[in-house]
């Protein structure tokens, strides 16, 4: 039987058993009643977006996780808090063995498919200013374009997504995204003003910052 891959729209797992591995070890890194950073956070909101339950986990937006115990579970499992104050738990192996893509998820990944050319010449630009590196926001070291990630500080991507949607009173249906032509397996919009209304609206209120590669 062929492996079933597993793609986030900013990872790609060739086997569930890859997945499993690196979500059961993101758990691992955690104690119970400890948030998790911002760069797991991210990757584990595009996961979640798997689960069967998604729109009744996610609810009215997650504001952070964290690893706690659970009555439903044997052990500690990711739980998530909303911007409400209630919270849930949920499985990391459910969303990895879970349903296709919602069309939640699928928004989502159209959206960060509409800045990552933008936001690669901005990086580009960065580091042809600073020829002699450019300090990680995290670490202080000084990092260069091959050893440095530009990421979204805040507001995180998630909650960048949530408001463009709040802002244009979107009703989200299956006619809005598309997968792409060119063989990339990724989502679009099928709309180019929907793409270009997103980018503009990213740039005046997204905020990144230079970090030293797999600093967390």
């Amino acid at each position: 039987m062929p492996a079933k891959p597993v793609g986030l729209p900013s990872k790609t797992f060739a086997k569930q058993g890859e997945a499993t591995a690196f979500f059961k070890a993101m758990l691992a890194r955690y104690a119970d009643g400890e948030f998790l950073n911002s760069v797991d956070e991210d990757i584990l909101y595009e996961l979640l977006q798997r689960h069967p339950e998604a729109d009744q986990k996610i609810g009215v937006g997650v504001q952070a996780f964290f690893r706690n115990k659970s009555p439903d579970h044997p052990t500690s499992c990711f739980h998530l808090l909303r911007i409400d104050g209630s919270t849930t738990d949920f499985g990391y192996p459910t969303c990895i063995t879970g349903r296709a893509p919602s069309l939640r998820h699928a928004f989502y990944e159209a959206c960060r498919r509409s800045v990552v050319a933008e936001l690669m010449v901005q990086k580009q630009r960065l580091c042809d200013m600073s020829p002699n590196g450019i300090q990680c926001v995290r670490t202080g070291e000084l990092t260069t374009i091959h050893t440095s990630e530009y990421r979204h500080t805040e507001p995180r991507f998630r909650d960048i997504v949530r408001g463009f949607i709040q802002m244009k009173n979107l009703v989200i249906d299956s006619s809005m995204v598309t997968d792409s032509q060119d063989m990339q397996y990724t989502t679009v919009f099928t709309d180019q003003t929907m793409a270009v209304d997103f980018i503009n609206y990213h740039a005046t209120v997204a905020g990144l910052a230079i970090f030293k590669k797999y600093v967390r």
